[in-house]
């Protein structure tokens, strides 16, 4: 065989070869895009991790409210649960349209 064909054939066996492990790399189980995609998950959950925290947070300075005034559990036992003073009546006013 000639030298300069030996080189291409050398070139392209190097250029397939290099072609399968950067397929490898990316599309493999443990490959670029894999990592990408796990990133951008951990990302979102780290996000919603976030925000459960801040409800967390807030419910925890409701029930403290709660715990420590009258006024703030009357005001939630009416309005989340309809309840009502002794004596009291409730009226419901409807309106036809």
């Amino acid at each position: 065989m000639k030298p300069v064909l030996k080189k291409r054939i050398l070139g392209a066996y190097i250029i397939l070869f290099s072609f399968l492990i950067l397929t490898f790399l990316v599309f493999s189980s443990q490959g670029f895009y894999k990592y990408y995609s796990l990133n951008r998950k951990l990302q979102q959950l780290n996000m919603k991790i976030d925000s459960l925290k801040k409800v967390n947070d807030s419910l925890k300075i409701e029930i403290e409210l709660i715990n420590n005034s009258d006024e703030k559990l009357e005001q939630v036992a009416r309005e989340r649960f309809g309840m009502i003073k002794s004596g009291e009546k409730i009226y419901k006013i409807q309106i036809d349209e």
